[in-house]
């Protein structure tokens, strides 16, 4: 992608800018989580794929010390990254998850 930015194409600014609205969407509903938002359309479930995407993207790390082509420090550093990001919104979905439930269920007698 740094070589075709440098040739001055254009895709590698449309992915990046998709990349980083994706990660700041994910940023944001974790912050949600932990109440310091208010609180984000399907929280619980996009929390639990927020998780799951990083925790099997951080899991490539398995492959990668396996097989010696793909071992870079690259692939390696971002595996170990990932897989922290993964744990760390795991735990704080589930640490969150009974108040998540009880804002839910409030928001549901609010609305009736």
């Amino acid at each position: 992608m740094a070589r075709a930015d440098e040739a001055g194409h254009w895709m590698p600014a449309i992915m990046t800018s998709g990349i980083a609205l994706i990660l700041a969407t994910w940023a944001a509903y974790a912050f949600s989580g932990a109440g310091l938002l208010r609180r984000l359309p399907l929280m619980r479930t996009a929390l639990v794929i927020i998780s799951a995407i990083y925790l099997l993207r951080g899991l490539f790390i398995i492959p990668i010390t396996i097989e010696p082509a793909m071992r870079s420090p690259f692939n390696i550093w971002s595996s170990l990254i990932v897989l922290g990001y993964g744990i760390a919104y795991a735990i704080g979905t589930c640490l969150a998850w009974a108040q998540l439930s009880a804002d839910k269920l409030v928001q549901t007698e609010r609305a009736a």
